[in-house]
């Protein structure tokens, strides 16, 4: 008899999709946030830091193939050292993502979608997690408080015996389900099999299931939740090849615009039929289970491929496709060309060209301001994409170069000053911008400035341990590089943008090759289990310029520095002090980094306390410090923002 051993050495690190929402707090909750006092608080005042005037910061959602986590971004509001020190863009000196909660499913997710309730930041409603699974599989998850966690508020799927008929004689697909939902939280939609449309109606206000009104009565936020579903067969509107979807904004009814292709063609047969997509906006009435065609536009490139909805007030639908990007809405369109490809539709005029060539098939893209949009292309360029309008009507688009990052496999932004970047082939990133008024960085004919782009010191020494050639650049300075100036305009419709990396998760594939051997220091009378140990796996990952080399091991090693037998030790515990704590040590490096080190040891004997400072070397300090050490510590530690000490001993009588 046969079997098979299957054990998971490493689960997958690469992130396939990224999505932000009010999971774990509603957008009326207080924001988590990190502040420390300086070192002249006085603990007799308030030391409750000030909020800074800054929209709810969401969650983060990541999936890596079978894997699904969820963080929180925690803010830090530290000022600035010096006018010099650029680390801090409006207000905020750091932030982190921290672990809510990782799932290891039993399939891998083909997309996700944050089912958002819409509201304003005065709701008390929670978004929820949609996720899609082929074939045709739909889970809807929500954040429980009891458990600290995330549970399922419904499933759907359409697969067996009884939807065979929505395959057609198919058995294999291109591409997963695909889901979309609507900037209000109305309804989502979810693309099955090329050509059935999922409507996914939610309920309105806190009715429906079993548990919603005791959470409301508990004043707990109620999350959104899916009430009812049917299906559309694109078939029936005469749509075929659908590429995708995508919900708009400022329309009373939920508006769904699709692209799709009327008329198949190639490579080689673009001098003859180049201008085959079309894209239809369908008004979806959930009560009535209707979907009336209200506008569409025709004779798009051949070439389109996403689309992505623009954000109130302007509204309407950018189309982007490899050497175009469209705006189109019910009543105003305009077009981009990206480079020398770009052809224009038969007895039309000449499209406005971009002042550099550019090709953006396989790019993602999010919005950073309602008429800025960031665009990440397949070689890892970041692209500013800047709507002209009056107020009424989007005249023109302007496309700029801003800097170079990971080739992406996604983004989102989170709030109104960060954005995350997802990787596959590199360590996915999260960043904060901030947007200056006046004149373009672009058009004022800079070349570079190092300082625009800076790491806190936090990320700094995670980003050191990284083998990424592109996070190795940002630490050394000459991260995400600016790149030439566009010409001069008569006037510029360029905002200034400044990115700072605050976070980013590391990735170790793909795998290219392995190999295996001793480490170093290994002890070569280890035995059993603990002679695994002695070996380190080396691999080859990434691709192209996120390729590097990865040392993965089982546990963490620590490197011994110096080895003291204390016999009788109860206790040890580290604390931070604000004074010097070296007098031998350069008093300027230590005002800069002097809440990045612990300054003192503590260590509790049979009847005595040992306590060592740690400088360059552990030295003992016992006789000088102004502390008790006749007897036992029972407990060390910081509070308000490290600014206290507090121990407790055990006083010898």
């Amino acid at each position: 008899m046969s079997f098979a051993a299957y054990k998971m050495m490493q689960w997958p690190t690469g992130v396939d999709n990224c999505a932000s929402g009010f999971l774990t707090h509603s957008r009326s909750d207080f924001t988590p946030r990190i502040s420390s006092l300086q070192p002249d608080d006085d603990l007799d005042s308030d030391w409750v830091p000030q909020s800074h005037n800054l929209s709810p910061v969401p969650n983060l959602v990541v999936t890596a193939a079978n894997v699904l986590e969820v963080y929180m971004v925690r803010l830090q509001h530290d000022p600035p050292k010096s006018s010099a020190d650029s680390s801090a863009l409006d207000g905020i000196s750091g932030a982190s993502l921290e672990l809510v909660c990782h799932y290891r499913l039993h399939g891998n997710v083909e997309s996700v979608a944050v089912l958002s309730v819409g509201g304003g930041d005065a709701s008390k409603r929670r978004d929820s997690i949609i996720l899609t699974f082929k074939d045709a599989k739909i889970s809807v998850l929500e954040y429980d408080d009891s458990i600290h966690g995330l549970r399922t508020s419904s499933l759907h799927c359409f697969e067996g015996p009884e939807w065979l008929h929505l395959k057609r004689g198919r058995e294999q697909f291109a591409r997963g389900p695909v889901a979309k939902v609507d900037p209000q939280g109305r309804c989502g939609g979810v693309l099955v099999y090329d050509l059935q449309m999922i409507i996914l109606k939610t309920n309105q206000a806190g009715s429906g299931l079993v548990g919603e009104d005791d959470v409301s009565g508990s004043g707990g936020a109620v999350p959104a939740r899916i009430d009812s579903s049917y299906m559309i067969n694109l078939r029936d509107l005469d749509m075929r090849h659908v590429k995708d979807f995508t919900f708009v904004h400022g329309y009373i009814e939920p508006v769904m615009v699709i692209l799709h292709e009327c008329e198949l063609t190639w490579a080689g047969r673009v001098s003859w039929k180049h201008h085959t997509c079309t894209i239809s906006a369908l008004s979806i009435s959930t009560t009535l289970k209707q979907h009336p065609l209200i506008w569409s536009a025709v004779n798009l490139p051949h070439d389109a491929y996403k689309l992505l909805a623009v954000p109130s007030p302007i509204g309407g639908v950018l189309v982007i496709g490899a050497n175009t990007i469209h705006y189109h809405s019910q009543s105003a369109s305009c077009a981009l060309a990206l480079n020398s490809y770009a052809v224009p539709p038969d007895n039309s005029q000449e499209m406005p060209r971009s002042s550099f060539n550019v090709e953006l098939d396989a790019a993602n893209a999010t919005w950073l301001l309602n008429d800025v949009a960031l665009l990440s292309t397949k070689t890892g360029e970041l692209l500013l994409l800047t709507l002209i309008y009056d107020g009424r009507v989007v005249q023109r688009l302007d496309l700029s170069k801003s800097k170079a990052s990971v080739l992406s496999s996604g983004i989102t932004t989170i709030g109104n000053s960060m954005f995350f970047l997802a990787s596959r082939l590199g360590d996915s990133m999260l960043v904060q911008f901030s947007c200056g008024s006046g004149v373009s960085m672009l058009s004022s004919g800079l070349t570079e400035e190092v300082g625009d782009y800076d790491v806190d010191a936090s990320s700094a020494k995670r980003l050191r341990r990284s083998p990424s050639d592109t996070l190795q650049d940002m630490v050394s300075g000459e991260e995400l590089s600016l790149y030439g100036s566009a010409p001069n305009r008569t006037e510029s419709a360029q905002k200034s943008f400044s990115f700072a990396v605050r976070d980013s998760l590391i990735n170790v594939g793909p795998l290219k090759d392995f190999s295996y051997g001793l480490r170093i220091n290994a002890d070569a009378n280890a035995t059993g289990i603990a002679k695994q140990s002695n070996y380190e796996l080396v691999c080859c990952s990434g691709h192209g310029k996120n390729g590097s080399l990865c040392v993965l091991r089982q546990s963490i090693r620590p490197e011994v520095i110096t080895e003291v037998e204390l016999p009788g030790c109860k206790g040890i515990w580290t604390v931070y002090h604000k004074s010097t704590r070296s007098h031998n040590a350069d008093s300027s490096k230590l005002a800069d980094d002097e809440d990045e080190y612990h300054a003192y040891l503590i260590i509790s004997l049979e009847s005595r306390t040992m306590v060592l400072e740690t400088a360059d070397l552990l030295s003992e300090v016992t006789e000088s410090v102004d502390y008790y050490v006749q007897g036992k510590t029972l407990a060390a530690g910081n509070l308000f923002g490290r600014s206290v000490f507090i121990r407790f001993c055990l006083l010898l009588l």
